[in-house]
This record gives C-alpha cells, structure tokens and sequence, in this order.
C-alpha cells in the first residue's frame, strides 16, 4: 500500500495535506474501494478504530483480571489463574492481528476477519511449537487442559477385522458391516471435507489424483494406525465412488455457479426495498468476484513439481490429522477435531488463492502472502515434528528398530519420546 500525499487549496488559501491510499495489491488484487464507492451506510466498518478498541480492549482486560474486585468470585486455584492468563494473553493477540496484521488478497466479509484468521493461524502454529518439545505423556496430559475428556488412552479401531459384506448369522443385521461403516462419522467428514477441497482447488483433475493419493497413503501407513485398516469396498467403493465423488462433484457444482454469476455490487443505502437489503446484506458473505485458479500442472517441468508439492502437502495435513488424534488420544467426535478443521479449512482458503496467485505472475508476487508464509513456517515445523510424531505410532519393538536406522543415519534426537515399554522387551533385544 503506497500513501501519496496531495495538497489541496481551501477557501482562506491554506494548503491542506490529504492522503490518498493507493493499493496495487498483488496480482492486480482489489482493495474494497476498487470494487465501488464505500457505501455510506458501511462506511464505518472500515475506517481505523485502533484507539478506541485499545480503550476498550484495555478496560475488559483490568475487569477480567480481577484488578477491580481482588477479593471477589475469581478462583484462587493456580491453574485456572494460569488458563485465564494464557488465554488473555492469546485475546490480546489475535485483537492485534484484528487491527494491524497484513491484509490478505481476500476481502469479503472483511478484511480485518481474514487478518483475525491469520493471527488464529499463527496461535496455532505457536502451540505446535510448545508441543514440539514436550514428551509424549506430558503432551497427552496437556491435552486435558484443552478439553477434559481427554488424556486417556483410546481404544484401538479398526475398520478391517470383518470385510463380509453379507454376515448370514449376524443377530442385528446381516449387512451389519456395511451399515456400521455407513452410519459412521467420517461419512459426513468425506463429504464435506471434499466439498471444501473443491471450492478452494476448483480443478476436479487435480481433486482426483488427490483422491486416490490419500486412499494409497491409508494402504501404506495402515500398519501404524488402526483407523486406516479399511475393508477393499469400504476404500474404494464407499470412499472414493461414492462419498469422495459426491464432495468433488457438489463442490465442481458450487464452483461453476460462483463463476457463471455476473459481479456488480451496489451499496447497501442504494438498495429499493428491504428485500433487496437483506439480500445484499447476505451477499457481503460471498465473494466480491470470482477468480478461475488454472494450475496448468503440465505447463513444464517446474510448474509440475510446483503443483505435486501442492498436492502432497495437502495429504500431509489430512495424514497429520490421524496422526496426532491417534499419538495425543483425541477421539473423532471430540469438538477439538471439529475445531482444528475448521480453522485449517480457513487458513487454506487464502493461502491457496495466494499460492495460485504467486504461479501466475511472480513479478508483482515474489515472496507470496502472508498465509502462505505462515502455511510455510507450519510445514517446516511439520517436517520437524516427524521425529515425534512418527516413533509415537509404532509398534513397541518397530520403535527400537527405528531408533537404530536414526542413529545409524546420525539424524537421532536423544529427546524424541518412543512407544517402547522397557519391561516386556524380549530379552534378545
């Protein structure tokens, strides 16, 4: 954002600095005065309020902490001090990042809730870290400051002890197998889930080979999680035909309807009737215009390489997914689950449009955006957590071994936590 001063003349022949705020974006991206005038009625919501809400924000703060009433209702227990400390000084961050982080290429409804996503993007990427150097017992138990349900252990799951698809004497059913795996919760969660992949990806070629990799990395990686021992129909018929290709194809749907509509906002105090307000009103939650994200994976060899590392970096957080609820026992219909996804599903929908943007034209994009650097800092610290996360999901006698490989390699970390119980060891181990 460049700021150019203009000096205007008034009437008694004083000059009058003004500012004019020009933004040039990044890849020809609009701010929200380039889609129209600022509607009077909304004119408010963006014009700068820093000292105000840091007035405001400070009087909560002196109220919350007790200062007031030091001898009021507030608990004494040091650990909730600590909890409501904490999660105050994570308010004061993200109130931050509400008012001053860097804007992002979207604006609707906007921009200061993109700029809140990205300060809950990096709160989340700071409690990663804390994890990262935490043993395995003390970051299961810290779990239970998140959520009292958890920190006890999970019992094993697997959806592959019974394939039969017809079980003549079941006492229930005798298509009880396939009915249980219907009935389940990651039934939704595929829909959905590739729903949302499909609106930010918006190319079903790419969905699909993303589809299939996911599918392959369960066949590979089912010897360490027992979610990912799956019947054949349950992978390939009821996950990939049905569930995956109902997502993708509901998401394709709500992709071309978006890009088939015609984008002419109107403000809000010039609509006629109030029919016509609420629907522009409902309209702010859609986008201001619709932009066509061609990856072009077979443009050349670097442009192929670019858009693999997109799709194996989208299997890797769908594999961390099942990685962490397994090694820090989270179940699949705790509301944390739910939560994290969200918040990811948020965090993509910039950074991918980032992404895309930063292939297209480098030039007036170099470095990416401000989610795709966070997106960034999250991988690497991904690939530093693989030490962890991955002895954490072996087999007991499969974690010494891979002890010796590391050690062998000189990778070893002699603060990595494994899954070994040093009493029921064979002795010629």
């Amino acid at each position: 954002i460049f700021v150019k001063v203009v000096v205007t003349m008034e009437v008694n022949g004083r000059h009058k600095p003004t500012r004019e705020y020009i933004d040039r974006g990044c890849n020809g991206v609009k701010s929200p005065n380039n889609f129209g005038e600022v509607d009077p009625w909304t004119a408010w919501a963006y014009r700068p309020r820093t000292i105000s809400l840091l007035l405001m924000g400070t009087c909560f703060l002196i109220w919350a902490s007790g200062a007031l009433n030091p001898e009021g209702s507030f608990s004494a227990d040091r650990v909730s001090s600590v909890k409501r400390g904490v999660f105050a000084m994570i308010a004061v961050f993200l109130a931050y990042s509400f008012l001053q982080a860097p804007s992002t290429v979207l604006i609707r409804p906007h921009p200061a809730i993109w700029r809140l996503v990205h300060g809950m993007a990096v709160v989340y990427l700071v409690a990663l870290t804390f994890l990262l150097f935490q043993t395995r017992d003390d970051a299961r138990q810290f779990m239970k400051y998140l959520h009292p349900d958890l920190g006890v252990e999970l019992p094993e799951r697997s959806y592959g002890t019974d394939c039969r698809i017809y079980v003549p004497d079941h006492p229930k059913s005798r298509f009880n197998n396939v009915y249980d795996i219907l009935f389940d919760e990651f039934v939704i969660a595929h829909i959905l889930g590739w729903w949302g992949k499909a609106i930010m990806i918006r190319n079903q070629p790419l969905l699909w080979v993303l589809s299939i990799g996911f599918e392959l990395m369960e066949l590979t990686f089912r010897h360490m999680l027992p979610n990912f021992n799956e019947c054949w129909w349950d992978s390939i018929v009821l996950d990939i035909l049905i569930c995956n290709w109902f997502g993708i194809w509901a998401g394709m749907k709500t992709v071309r309807y978006f890009d088939g509509r015609t984008y002419e906002w109107v403000g809000l105090s010039r609509q006629p009737n109030i029919m016509s307000k609420v629907k522009r009103t409902l309209g702010q939650f859609t986008p201001a215009q619709w932009d066509k994200d061609e990856w072009y994976p077979l443009l050349g060899p670097w442009r192929f390489i670019q858009v693999l590392s997109l799709c194996v970096i989208f299997m890797t957080i769908e594999l961390n997914t099942f990685f962490l609820k397994f090694c820090l026992w989270i179940p699949p219909r705790n509301p944390l689950i739910v939560y994290r996804l969200v918040l990811w599903w948020l965090i993509a929908i910039p950074t991918i449009r980032e992404y895309n943007t930063y292939l297209q034209d480098r030039e007036l994009c170099e470095e990416g955006g401000v989610f795709l650097l966070a997106f960034a800092g999250y991988m690497h610290h991904r690939a530093s957590d693989l030490h962890q996360v991955w002895p954490w999901s072996l087999p007991e006698v499969d974690a010494v071994v891979a002890d010796h490989i590391l050690d062998d390699g000189g990778h070893a970390s002699h603060d990595v936590p494994f899954c070994v119980d040093m009493e029921n060891l064979p002795n010629n181990d």
